[in-house]
């Protein structure tokens, strides 16, 4: 099982055995290569640019992670504004996303 994540990458890094620069690396290299261009660190969102467009965007994407969980689908930038989102309005907290 170790091995297949290595290969094909997990969505989240939280769950990897080792979190040191060579994991990360070597992790979002096996994720963007099979075109998952996000990947999950706990809540934070991590994202590879892949200078090339794809169709992950768009209106029904957006209704697809709107009010679920984090983490209960593969990670997505909408999964974060959604549960950003979700979280100002109902706990009444400031929220802050940083896109560098």
């Amino acid at each position: 099982m170790e091995d297949e994540q290595n290969e094909k990458g997990v969505e989240d890094m939280i769950n990897l055995s080792v979190l040191d620069e060579g994991t990360i690396l070597h992790n979002l290299q096996a994720r963007y290569e099979r075109e998952r261009i996000y990947t999950f660190v706990g809540s934070i969102l991590a994202s590879v640019n892949p200078y090339k467009m794809f169709n992950i965007y768009g209106r029904d994407m957006v209704k697809k992670y709107e009010g679920q969980p984090l983490g209960s689908l593969p990670p997505h930038l909408f999964a974060i504004g959604s549960v950003s989102y979700s979280r100002m309005l109902k706990e009444k907290e400031n929220q802050v996303i940083v896109i560098r």
